[in-house]
């Protein structure tokens, strides 16, 4: 509670509580400022990101955690969920990512930041947030590591990326239990009109989002996988 943490912090024990505190990143880390390795973590009314603009560090990583009031910037991807799942993110505001036109992490091509990046889990809820800044996608989903299911995007003020939000899968297995409702966007994505990308047999899972502008429905693209 209402600690400066100069450097990073790797949670091993369970139902840890960090509140009213400032975590910053002041080298290259090849993991996030925190890193949720048990369960039960919360992260209360505090700010994370990194004096040390670099191409790898990220916000929090892992699972089995809440975010709730929490701003988090300066870094590549300010979430990035893999794991169990068992995440909610609620009521935080996620910006100003690091992106490289020419990132070595990527052999020169641009960064893939995100606000979040999902590669694995289930039993994840993302509403009433902030999300901005990002060159690749405000939320992307994949299952690069694992199943994903059970995710619920909604209530958001979303924008940027190339697509604000990208659904992409793969072919090993569908993603059941998706819901992506009630989300505001910002037109100002890289790809023109494109709130939210995904195949067209995940059309059913968009409802309710919005251009905030315009107040007209924001549905959901055709994409592949």
């Amino acid at each position: 509670n209402s600690l400066e943490v100069h450097g990073s912090i790797s949670v091993r024990a369970p139902g840890v509580v960090i509140k009213n505190t400032r975590v910053i990143g002041v080298r290259e880390l090849k993991t996030g400022l925190i890193a949720s390795r048990s369960t039960g973590l919360t992260v209360r009314d505090s700010e994370i990101y990194s004096e040390h603009r670099n191409p790898t560090t990220n916000g929090i990583m892992g699972s089995n955690f809440t975010l709730d009031g929490v701003e988090i910037r300066d870094v590549v991807d300010q979430v990035h969920i893999h794991g169990a799942g068992n995440v909610t993110i609620k009521d935080s505001w996620l910006h100003s990512n690091v992106h490289y036109t020419n990132d070595p992490n990527w052999g020169g091509k641009p960064s893939h930041d995100d606000n979040i990046q999902i590669v694995s889990g289930s039993n994840i809820s993302i509403t009433g947030n902030r999300l901005a800044g990002a060159h690749n996608a405000a939320v992307m989903i994949t299952q690069d590591a694992g199943k994903v299911s059970d995710i619920t995007v909604s209530k958001h003020r979303i924008g940027n990326g190339g697509c604000s939000v990208n659904l992409s899968p793969g072919t090993t297995s569908s993603v059941s239990g998706l819901k992506f409702h009630k989300n505001g966007f910002e037109a100002n994505q890289r790809v023109r009109d494109c709130a939210i990308i995904g195949p067209r047999a995940y059309k059913s899972t968009a409802q309710g989002n919005y251009w905030i502008a315009t107040g007209q429905l924001a549905p959901m693209s055709d994409g592949g996988y």
